[in-house]
């Protein structure tokens, strides 16, 4: 086995144990993010009518 596939072995790993502590935190951010765009487009079309 050569170094480069050990380090990017490792690199993935690293990758898979970020994703498993992180994945929760980030989506509570992504979906509050994603829950105030629709209010502004829903208050904009309210506005509108």
């Amino acid at each position: 086995m050569k170094m480069r596939d050990m380090i990017l072995m490792a690199m993935g790993a690293g990758a898979v144990l970020a994703y498993q502590k992180y994945n929760k935190p980030m989506m509570k951010k992504v979906e509050k993010v994603a829950d105030k765009a629709m209010q502004k487009a829903s208050d904009k079309l309210e506005d509108m009518m």
